[in-house]
């Protein structure tokens, strides 16, 4: 009985220290800068994608069929958003073994975001990721905005109203801005 308990109030510990911060409270986190390669090899960072605008990373594998669906997903909507300066990063954790399958598996799909390369999971460690596919949105000044792990058909509906969310932040603070601007 003693270490039923014991091994039970340890589980709930160790579900307790990875809740994401930002997936279920209001608190706002910096996300991490990073840089790795992309398909062509360049090297792609963070923190010059957000002087553009809002970024969502998402963690896939190219034997994750939840992943593919989900990116398949934000494909969709991707031409549009690009336009505003969003930008999506989809970060392949494929390791050695794996990875020569990347580039065609994205010229298959036909995706047209950057997909880049973590083989050795820095990016993925740095990020706490525990599963894949895992969504991070993170905003223009680098803070982490919602985080999601797993996808269900319909959550693209979700990350696209969050996205929406910080355009919507974006414009109202550009508004109040030149508001403030005029009245000098």
């Amino acid at each position: 009985m003693g270490n039923l308990l014991s091994k039970s109030i340890l589980s709930f510990l160790v579900i307790c220290l990875f809740v994401t911060p930002a997936q279920g409270s209001k608190k706002i986190s910096k996300a991490p800068n990073f840089s790795a390669p992309n398909l062509d090899g360049k090297k792609v960072e963070l923190k010059n994608l957000l002087e553009e605008g809002p970024v969502l990373i998402s963690f896939w594998a190219t034997h994750c069929k939840p992943c593919i669906k989900e990116l398949n997903q934000l494909q969709k909507f991707y031409p549009d958003y690009k336009k505003k300066g969003f930008e999506i990063l989809a970060v392949d954790v494929d390791g050695p073994r794996s990875v020569g399958r990347v580039k065609s598996k994205v010229k298959g799909l036909k995706w047209k975001f950057p997909v880049l390369f973590d083989t050795n999971k820095d990016i993925y460690r740095k990020y706490h990721v525990l599963g894949i596919p895992h969504t991070v949105l993170i905003d223009q000044e680098g803070n982490i905005r919602y985080t999601h792990t797993t996808y269900r058909s319909g959550d693209e509906k979700t990350i696209k109203e969050k996205i929406n969310q910080l355009f919507n932040e974006q414009k109202e603070a550009s508004e109040e801005k030149e508001g403030k601007d005029s009245e000098k």
